[in-house]
């Protein structure tokens, strides 16, 4: 359904307000909430103080998700973090949805519409509103389809941790067949590819462990995210995944459980390695119709290809040289949750407005090379104009789980909602005065993966890049109780550095450094340490920028981490 700003959604047309509250917390603001009758959807509107109604500056932000996680989580309720930046950057802030599931877009729409009848009278003004929507995950499902499907709500978007509708979920998919294989060998992967380990995951792997790791980086899934294997392979408490990994039969496709075993041509038959370890898993799992499934589903995506023009370049390794599959090929496609969440949308690229998408390098959820996937269509739908209407930016040391990371992930993930946070004030200054936003993030796609370049003046995007120097890459070896000096060079695309924090023992508690006398755009930061027992630590630089180098800011602050490998001997 297509919406404007004048039509009549005859499913939400019945606002109600049911309270107008004043509320000192987390800064003082007017908070309107209500209902629309006859649906379960409800909305909150926060507005300025109303000693402080000269602050707005004529604009909202709207966050939303589709889902809840716990029994006191509620998609209409704004958290502290979204209240207070949209109030301290000249907007209001808007929220609508339920204690549940609410889908797709139109709701949303017509929280932001009423709510712009309310501000209006609020502020006592006519002038032009403009406003901003962004959401993560599933979230970006609800963006996009925003973004797409309405015109005149909003004035631009901005997805984070962009999801789009990956076919047979192949994502997911090729992370259960990876559990079902490298489990074993998680840990050794894991160590060649954290800083100063030996670079080489494959060192350790058999053939079938090795054409298993190559098959899986060729998916798009991102070396990085080895670094936290719990998480990457479903044992993390954290994880939502699809259920790959259960005995349950595919009910759309009953039939393929037993070609995946029997017909030529499947893995469950092929004589190769990696066949031969599927049949050894399913005799230790024991031969059930259960586990028979349960191995089967996790393949899945090598018998479902879209068409080659897709643009789904993560498949590509399952054809030969004249583009035929390799494998054979089912009729009947996983239904995805996709169109449900987006409001079925297109995603076409044909975005009403300005976009800005956030992404997230170490991201094995919303794979970074999806973000590609969608940015080819807004170019192919845009043309020339694609250039004055969307902007990507990536961070490194950053996943998909929400922000600020705590305990050890703080030691190699990063706070990526100030990023956001900066992309929306961008996004604005875009679309209010034609300021166009900071160059995308230059980067190159290799076996699907995204890279970027090292350093920020060839990187460019909102991140800055910092390289901590050891006795050799990603490695510094001391003595016990020797004096070490750990020093790092920070380049900041844009904004300055205003903060460099350092952490130790790699448990995700900072220090502070030195202070930076002068937030500036370069800066080499120095400490020194002394490491009182012989092991092996994990010493992490955290470094911010701020776009003004305003030291005590609180939002729109851009962080990037760098690690090193200190071996310390006795």
């Amino acid at each position: 359904m297509q919406v404007t700003n004048d039509c009549i959604d005859q499913q939400y047309n019945k606002p109600v307000v049911d309270e107008e509250v004043d509320v000192a917390s987390p800064v003082p603001h007017r908070r309107i909430s209500g209902h629309f009758e006859g649906t379960n959807i409800s909305f909150n509107i926060y507005l300025h103080a109303s000693n402080q109604k000269d602050q707005w500056q004529g604009r909202f932000f709207q966050f939303t998700y589709p889902t809840t996680f716990s029994p006191e989580q509620n998609t209409a309720k704004a958290d502290d973090r979204a209240i207070g930046f949209a109030l301290t950057t000249g907007g209001y802030a808007v929220q609508a949805g339920n204690g549940s599931v609410s889908l797709g877009y139109r709701h949303g729409a017509a929280a932001a519409k009423f709510a712009e009848k309310l501000a209006a009278a609020y502020y006592g003004t006519d002038r032009e509103i403009y406003g901003y929507l962004y959401g993560p995950s599933g979230g970006s499902f609800q963006t996009v389809g925003a973004a797409e499907n309405t015109t005149g709500v909003w004035e631009g978007f901005v997805p984070m941790v962009q999801a789009v509708p990956t076919p047979n979920s192949y994502n997911f998919n090729g992370r259960a067949a990876a559990e079902l294989i490298l489990s074993d060998k998680a840990a050794d992967i894991r160590d060649a590819l954290l800083p100063g380990g030996s670079g080489d995951p494959y060192a350790t792997l058999d053939a079938a462990e090795s054409a298993m790791l190559t098959e899986v980086h060729r998916l798009g899934i991102p070396w990085e995210g080895w670094e936290n294997p719990n998480y990457l392979l479903g044992y993390d408490p954290a994880y939502f995944g699809t259920g790959l990994d259960s005995d349950s039969p595919l009910a759309y496709d009953p039939t393929y459980v037993e070609d995946f075993w029997k017909a030529p041509g499947y893995l469950g038959t092929e004589q190769t390695p990696l066949g031969e370890r599927v049949r050894q898993e399913l005799a230790e799992m024991g031969d059930t119709p259960g586990h028979r499934w349960n191995i089967a589903k996790r393949f899945a995506y090598r018998y479902q290809l879209p068409a080659e023009d897709a643009g789904w370049i993560a498949l590509d390794q399952f054809r030969n040289e004249d583009g035929a599959p390799l494998y054979p090929q089912r009729a009947v496609k996983e239904p995805g949750f996709s169109g449900f969440v987006s409001g079925n949308t297109a995603f076409d690229g044909s975005i009403n407005g300005k976009m800005i998408v956030v992404s997230n390098l170490h991201d094995v959820d919303a794979l970074p090379i999806h973000t590609d996937w969608y940015r080819q269509r807004v170019e192919a739908s845009l043309g020339d104009a694609a250039d004055d209407a969307y902007r990507v930016y990536f961070n490194d040391h950053a996943d998909h789980q929400d922000a600020p990371p705590t305990g050890e992930r703080a030691a190699s993930l990063v706070d990526w909602y100030g990023i956001v946070e900066q992309a929306l004030r961008d996004l604005s200054a875009w679309v209010e005065h034609d300021e166009p936003a900071p160059a995308s993030t230059v980067y190159t796609v290799e076996d699907a993966q995204i890279v970027l370049p090292a350093k920020a003046n060839q990187r460019e995007g909102l991140q800055p890049t910092v390289k901590l120097h050891g006795d050799r890459e990603g490695l510094l070896r001391a003595e016990a109780n020797e004096t070490v000096k750990l020093s790092a060079t920070i380049q900041a695309p844009v904004g300055k550095v205003v903060r460099v924090e350092w952490d130790f023992d790699g448990d995700g508690t900072y220090e502070d450094g030195p202070a930076v006398k002068q937030p500036r755009s370069t800066v080499t930061a120095s400490t020194k340490h002394q490491f009182k027992t012989a092991g092996t630590y994990f010493v992490s630089v955290r470094v911010t920028t701020q776009r003004d180098g305003d030291r005590d800011a609180v939002h729109a602050l851009v962080s990037n981490i760098e690690r090193l490998r200190v071996v310390v001997s006795p």
